[in-house]
């Protein structure tokens, strides 16, 4: 098994959690230091408050605007944002500079994610390997959509738990397509969810394909932190929120 990654805590007090618009330090982009690349409103620099030892933490804020989300983003707006990402995130993978390399964005106050303004991380471990704790297991279960550029299912065996999406690019997908259905998942998530969900998570995954999980944040599993035991949704459940994502308010199928 994996040994665990070091959480400094001295750093990890001294951070801003949740603030608000005035005093938010992504808005504040003339102090913003260490920016590594810019490309319109779009902002990647060093992580202020490295608090995973041996690590490369690194963030991506994602627009100038504060109250944005990404499940309003435009299609241009949604498609430039993640096409930067995507970028940065396997060419850091591919620099052979770091054991693993990990990409994921948080939204809501149950995230785990610090700052409200729009943005995600992308953050190379120097000797810790996610790989080895995640199974092609993880990514699979019935299929709710799929066409040429990806397959949209819900997770047999959740990373995490109930609700749990995994959407896969298929050889060759169209990323534009690829992030539209993620935005599809959260955009449902926050909506239409049948239990009530404020926060989800979006993680990425390099593996034989790439994968990205959609994980609605709900206080429903204490098994999952004690045992580590996930809970998946019934047949009758799945195919009422599959009958729902197929409309023509989510994917028009």
């Amino acid at each position: 098994m994996q040994k665990s990654v070091v959480f400094n805590l001295d750093i990890g007090n001294k951070k801003p959690y949740y603030s608000n618009k005035k005093e938010c330090p992504f808005c504040r982009r003339d102090t913003l230091t260490n920016i590594l690349e810019r490309k319109n409103d779009i902002i990647w620099l060093m992580n202020k408050y490295p608090v995973l030892d041996r690590t490369w933490p690194t963030v991506i804020i994602e627009t100038e605007k504060h109250d944005d989300e990404f499940t309003r983003y435009d299609s241009d707006k949604l498609h430039d944002v993640f096409s930067f990402l995507f970028d940065r995130w396997l060419k850091t993978d591919s620099s052979g500079k770091f054991k693993s390399v990990i990409c994921f964005r948080n939204y809501g106050p149950f995230s785990g994610g610090s700052q409200r303004h729009p943005h995600s991380q992308i953050m190379g471990f120097k000797d810790y390997d996610y790989k080895l704790n995640i199974d092609e297991k993880n990514f699979s279960g019935p299929i709710i959509n799929e066409n040429c550029d990806y397959t949209l299912k819900f997770s047999n065996v959740p990373i995490y738990g109930i609700g749990e999406f995994t959407v896969t690019l298929n050889k060759d997908g169209n990323i534009n397509n690829f992030s539209d259905a993620i935005q599809n998942c959260a955009k449902f998530l926050l909506n239409d969810f049948p239990i009530n969900c404020t926060s989800y998570n979006i993680f990425f995954y390099n593996l034989e394909k790439i994968h990205a999980k959609i994980i609605p944040i709900i206080t429903t599993n204490p098994l999952h932190r004690g045992y580590y035991i996930t809970n998946t949704l019934s047949d009758k459940n799945r195919n009422i929120i599959k009958k729902l994502l197929l409309s023509e308010k989510y994917f028009g199928v």
